[in-house]
């Protein structure tokens, strides 16, 4: 699924992808720890299994930067994931879009059920890739998915093992792994856990949907679309008191070495009055200016209104909340 480790060449063919996936079932029956039977097909009916993840959920999640190099560095990301039924619910697309210190990161996959196999297949494409992966198959058992394919990383070709696993109504794990040895011992170099965002079930879906394309902007210093989300006489005001109109607000933006590493936000707070609403909580701010970084602890107000239809950001104000972690530098 997460295949933006540059695990295929774009060049793969579609038959040596599926020679591969011929060469997985040998290397998983005869290695002396194969995988379990999630890559074998059952006579369950699993084209629900995914039900449990449609929605919006918080995502945390680490990498190995160095896969199969003894590297012991994980590169960490957060950010919102998004899972929506296609095909009249015979399968599922997932948007996972994520910042760290290392970078951003935009992928998505697309999970496609097969009724005769009883599998599923996991199709991941990232922004730099510009082209599918591999897919890896399989499927749930006891509630765990497990999902393989045979893929090149680099200049070998490895054993992909990709873990979902539910935690609960409001969690869910994921873990993917590699194996040089046919399934013998594996090296974990992904890990993500997803919580539910509560801002899905607060609020109408259309409140909600402009809010995840507010905080999804502010991410992406997307200004063109934080712009249709203000309205024209928005009022910022600073934690130092001082005001900002629209104009000034979405200059920030532009300023030259400018970009917002987080925007996570903690305890939140929803209240909805006919067409105002309130979105608030404890802000955890990161963001990088001129080359240095910076973090604040801010504790965020934004009242929504209804406008022609549209749900748009008419005030915010900010108070700075100390905190141990603030750095700048």
């Amino acid at each position: 699924m997460y295949a933006w480790l540059s695990l295929s060449p774009g060049s793969l063919s579609r038959s040596l992808a599926l020679a591969a996936l011929a060469l997985l079932v040998v290397l998983t029956t005869t290695a002396s720890s194969k995988p379990p039977d999630s890559v074998a097909p059952d006579a369950r009916d699993g084209s629900h299994d995914f039900d449990f993840e449609i929605g919006t959920w918080h995502t945390q999640l680490k990498r190995l930067k160095e896969p199969l190099s003894g590297s012991t560095t994980w590169l960490e990301y957060e950010g919102t994931t998004t899972v929506r039924p296609v095909m009249g619910g015979r399968a599922n697309l997932v948007e996972l879009s994520a910042r760290g210190a290392s970078g951003r990161f935009d992928g998505t996959s697309l999970r496609l059920y097969d009724p005769a196999a009883r599998q599923w297949s996991l199709n991941f494409a990232n922004v730099t890739g510009g082209s599918l992966a591999i897919p890896t198959v399989g499927q749930f058992t006891n509630g765990r998915g497990e999902f393989y394919s045979y893929e090149r990383y680099r200049d070998r070709f490895v054993l992909v093992r990709f873990v979902i696993q539910p935690k609960g109504e409001d969690t869910i794990g994921f873990e993917q792994a590699f194996s040089v040895d046919g399934g013998r011992s594996w090296e974990v170099n992904w890990i993500a856990t997803d919580t539910k965002d509560p801002v899905r079930t607060a609020l109408p879906e259309e409140l909600a949907s402009a809010v995840h394309a507010y905080d999804a902007a502010t991410l992406r210093n997307d200004v063109s679309v934080l712009a249709g989300l203000v309205t024209d006489d928005y009022v910022l005001v600073n934690s130092d008191s001082s005001l900002q109109t629209k104009q000034s607000y979405l200059e920030d933006f532009r300023r030259p070495g400018f970009a917002i590493g987080t925007y996570t936000l903690e305890e939140p707070i929803y209240r909805i009055w006919g067409d105002v609403a309130l979105v608030g909580g404890i802000l955890r701010l990161a963001w990088t200016q001129d080359g240095i970084r910076h973090r604040r602890t801010l504790r965020i107000a934004h009242w929504w209104v209804q406008q022609e239809g549209h749900w748009k950001v008419a005030y915010t104000q900010l108070t700075r909340v100390p905190s141990a972690d603030e750095v700048d530098g």
